[in-house]
């Protein structure tokens, strides 16, 4: 790349371009690193889907991740499923859950 060299005029110089910001690597600096262990079919499946579209494993991992959060935010908890029910229920029994007098027994034939 030719540029007008500023100390003799405007005849132009041959200098290379210089970058003067280089990054290592793909990491996304300040973001939390997650480990984990897969078995070796699953790591082989990884790396033949990030080739095939040709980005990383990590960014086929980040990407199923929150599919997956995504799909599992919709789903009701068990108490949302059940708060209809808790405490409908009278045992006639004041002090049941914290009385261990009650608890006598339980779970044995």
């Amino acid at each position: 790349m030719t540029t007008a060299d500023p100390i003799n005029g405007s005849e132009p110089a041959e200098r290379p371009l210089v970058l003067t910001v280089v990054t290592s690597g793909n990491t996304h600096h300040k973001v939390p690193t997650l480990t984990l262990k897969v078995s070796t079919e699953t790591a082989a499946r990884l790396e033949r889907l990030a080739a095939r579209l040709r980005t990383s494993k990590s960014a086929v991992i980040r990407d199923a991740l929150e599919e997956k959060l995504r799909e599992s935010g919709n789903e009701p908890s068990l108490y949302d499923l059940m708060k209809a029910s808790i405490g409908v229920i009278d045992s006639g029994v004041d002090d049941l859950g914290h009385n261990p007098k009650h608890m006598a027994g339980f779970g044995r034939k």
